[in-house]
């Protein structure tokens, strides 16, 4: 689970963003919660469609 959220928290890290802050955002948004369920297959998806699910709001 650790790699799914930092390969995501890498892509999408603001040019002026450090990774803390980086780290914060992506665990205070929504799509924690279908990447933490196990029964959904969002967890299991390529890096880039977790990515573009990211920044389009959702799976």
């Amino acid at each position: 689970m650790g790699k799914v959220y930092t390969r995501l928290i890498l892509s999408t890290l603001q040019p002026e963003e450090d990774y803390i802050d980086g780290m914060i955002r992506v665990y205070n948004d929504e799509i924690c919660d279908t990447l933490d369920n196990y029964n959904s297959s969002a967890y299991y998806e390529p890096s880039y469609v977790i990515t573009r699910a990211y920044n389009n709001g959702g799976f």
